[in-house]
């Protein structure tokens, strides 16, 4: 079932093999964190293991870009809120919060696009799906952002003269 929100939650639990030598979770942690995030709101559309197998189709990223607020520390309870705030009948743009309680650890954006598997390339939705992201996008809406959307990398360097 859909949350009325519009915002799926998943919960992790950092692990002592997430440590690194800086003593706080590694940043390879945070996208597999982040992936549990993607596969729960997958799930939840009906785009599960078992359809993934059935009808050969899933979705592969085409960008990712994760933003990184505050440290998660050995033993922090993790909370990942993912929601769809844009998608159109190839591709959806998932946006990702991490927290450990109400503290913003780090956020996620993927391009994520339907692909069939069997011809490796691209393909459109199965229609339930733009149903499910459409009642998604319009009810997370609701919930105020609290990272940054389309943020860019980049360097503010002030030219002399």
């Amino acid at each position: 079932m859909l949350p009325a929100s519009g915002i799926i939650t998943t919960k992790a639990q950092v692990l002592k093999k997430w440590i690194d030598s800086n003593e706080h979770m590694n940043v390879a942690y945070y996208l597999i964190v982040f992936e549990k995030g993607f596969d729960k709101y997958k799930d939840l559309i009906g785009m599960d293991i078992n359809y993934i197998r059935t009808e050969q189709r899933s979705t592969v990223s085409l960008e990712a870009h994760i933003c990184y607020h505050s440290e998660a520390m050995l033993g922090d309870e993790l909370r990942v809120e993912t929601r769809i705030v844009d998608f159109d009948s190839k591709r959806a743009h998932v946006y990702q919060e991490m927290y450990h309680d109400d503290r913003l650890l780090a956020t996620q954006e993927t391009l994520s696009i339907s692909f069939d598997i069997k011809k490796r390339k691209t393909c459109d939705f199965d229609p339930r799906f733009i149903r499910h992201y459409k009642f998604l996008c319009e009810t997370q809406v609701l919930t105020p952002i609290k990272g940054e959307l389309g943020k860019s990398v980049k360097l503010s360097i002030k030219k002399s003269g």
